[in-house]
């Protein structure tokens, strides 16, 4: 069980990353890679969320 709270811990932390360089960076190669961290994130968060429901 444990393990499933650090990838949800791990998702969020990379979403919010990822967010936040998809939004606010002018350049393009910056919001590519922020929008390519959303999408691991949202495997990343439905993989730990799937086994573990708080």
């Amino acid at each position: 069980m444990r393990k499933y709270k650090i990838a949800a811990l791990i998702g969020m932390v990379i979403m919010g990353t990822g967010s936040f360089m998809a939004c606010l960076c002018t350049a393009q190669a910056p919001a590519m890679i922020g929008n390519a961290l959303l999408v691991i994130s949202l495997f990343i968060m439905a993989y730990a969320f799937s086994s573990w429901q708080p």
